[in-house]
């Protein structure tokens, strides 16, 4: 006996599918909102410079170095994005400036992306019978992607770009109905471009190249593309000036090829290199961002796994085959815009000088991944649909315990072995909450506060975690503050006792990793008498 896709959502069950989405959704919230503060374990210095930057403006009006309402702000030499810090504004507001309320508004976004890509997913193949069934799969496999739960759990920039540019994309293919959405479209594109630094690179070369595509749109709505000029033009004035000055291009100098090019190969082929590495087994399924050669950062990404799962290729493959297959020959929205989001999606990292491919640069690369595993399930159950009612059900019960054995497996990977080796240096540097917070509580017992160098922009964490507290609070090492009339605390690393026999200490307090060994010690110190 054989059943259909269409009988899991016939009028009996005509609610189902919405139950099935808000369970989604849920799932996708708590993957992203779950032990917020404890995994990663440890808070990063950009994610502190973003955090403070909003209380600045929440408070002054300014960023950190008085400049009033940026839309770059400066921070550890170069310039970030406007769009997460003034997102960050109003969860300070309500609940205060913290760990929490910083990395909260990637949670916000990385959970409105699922309901913008569920629409859009619907939108794209709006003529296919099986809209729903391929929205909702693609909404599931983006709720539990680890490529993307990795980044809406953080305080960085990514989630907005990768939000704005799905509601950008769902507005545009709305507009091909109503016009009179083109400007919104539009504006989604443009808080894209200011979300994220990648964005200055992809939305620009994908908006002209959906320009190209849909030339004939545009040229049959005059009024609306005039609108949506203008509109573009207005609003990219601050883009161009910033473009104008050497500010505009302090991240481009500090990273790409073109002023660091490789010694054993010309700039083109480095390029050409780090496209295809976008794509290969290695990065995508098998290893993933912390494998790559030549980057030790572990913030981007989970050892043990790809940045999508291994499951997610045979799917990714039908899912292919069935675009060309279905939707080639009508040459129709999903055909043009998938495969132009996969063709750029690697724009952000393929100029890099400094390992590639990032998971970090590329994660507008979530967007086509998802939708076509969505697309190869649902392909794929229709195979099995055609086979006897046992059959089916034992391809099905595979197919369904293979994801479910992938998640657990992802889970376990990241809820409790990632913290124990991604608290250092390379991954989110713990330390300063807890070394500030015992500052704090002891700052009146002590003429100078001082920690250590060990970490990206240490003065920012002294902003974040005590800001107009902690005037006494100093970054450095007794080789550079060590005074024998000065009351001092220091926090110092425990490779800092081996090296430095000259002092005696009185340890006061000792953090730690989650794998156990020691972090810094909270010590005061006295110079040995020379004998």
């Amino acid at each position: 006996m054989k059943f259909t896709l269409i009988s899991l959502f016939n009028k009996s069950h005509k609610n189902l599918d919405k139950i099935i989405i808000i369970a989604i959704l849920l799932l996708g919230f708590f993957l992203r909102y779950y032990n917020l503060t404890g995994v990663p374990y440890g808070f990063h210095g950009d994610e502190a410079a973003i955090g403070y930057n909003a209380y600045t403006i929440l408070t002054k009006g300014t960023d950190e170095y008085g400049v009033p309402f940026p839309l770059f702000f400066r921070s550890f030499g170069e310039y970030k994005s406007a769009v997460e810090i003034y997102s960050t504004v109003p969860f300070i507001i309500i609940l205060g400036l913290n760990e929490f309320s910083t990395r909260l508004v990637s949670v916000f976004y990385g959970t409105l992306s699922l309901i913008a890509l569920y629409f859009f997913t619907l939108e794209l193949f709006k003529n296919d019978k099986n809209k729903k069934l391929i929205a909702i799969f693609s909404l599931f496999f983006l709720a539990i992607s680890p490529w993307d739960v990795q980044f809406s759990r953080v305080a960085y920039e990514l989630m907005p770009f990768v939000f704005f540019t799905i509601l950008g994309l769902y507005l545009f293919l709305k507009a091909q109905y109503t016009a009179k959405l083109l400007p919104a479209a539009i504006l989604s594109f443009i808080l894209a471009l200011y979300s994220y630094f990648t964005g200055r690179l992809f939305i620009p070369v994908f908006g002209l190249v959906i320009f190209i595509f849909y030339f004939k749109f545009f040229y049959t709505h005059k009024k609306a593309t005039i609108i949506s000029i203008l509109l573009l033009g207005i609003l990219l004035i601050p883009f161009i000036q910033n473009l104008s000055t050497p500010a505009g291009w302090v991240r481009w100098e500090q990273s790409s090829l073109v002023y660091h090019p490789p010694q054993t190969e010309s700039v083109t082929q480095a390029v050409m290199q780090n496209y295809a590495n976008h794509f290969s087994l290695k990065f995508l399924f098998l290893q993933g961002d912390s494998a790559m050669p030549g980057n030790r950062i572990l913030r981007d990404a989970i050892k043990g796994m790809g940045e999508l799962y291994l499951f997610q290729l045979p799917l990714i493959l039908l899912g292919l085959y069935v675009l060309f297959r279905q939707h080639f020959k009508r040459k129709d929205n999903a055909i043009k815009i998938i495969l132009l989001l996969l063709i750029l999606y690697p724009l952000g990292g393929m100029f890099a000088a400094d390992g590639n491919p990032f998971a970090r640069r590329s994660i507008i690369g979530v967007i086509p991944f998802q939708i076509l595993t969505g697309l190869g399930t649902v392909y794929l159950l229709q195979i099995f649909t055609k086979m006897k009612r046992t059959y089916s059900m034992i391809c099905i019960a595979i197919v369904v315990v293979s994801i479910v054995i992938s998640f657990i497996y992802y889970l376990q990977l990241y809820f409790i072995a990632y913290p124990k080796y991604s608290s250092s240096w390379w991954g989110w540097q713990y330390g300063p909450r807890d070394i500030i917070s015992y500052y704090l509580d002891h700052r009146s017992q002590y003429d100078e506060l001082i920690m250590p160098y060990v970490f990206n922009g240490p003065y920012e964490f002294y902003k974040f975690y005590a800001p107009n507290k902690c005037f006494n609070c100093l970054i450095g090492l007794p080789d550079n503050y060590y005074t024998s009339y000065s009351k001092q605390l220091f926090a110092l690393t425990p490779d800092y006792f081996a090296s430095h026999t000259m002092y005696s200490y009185k340890i006061l307090k000792t953090l730690y990793y989650p794998n156990g060994t020691k972090a810094f010690v909270l010590t005061e110190l006295t110079k040995k008498k020379m004998e």
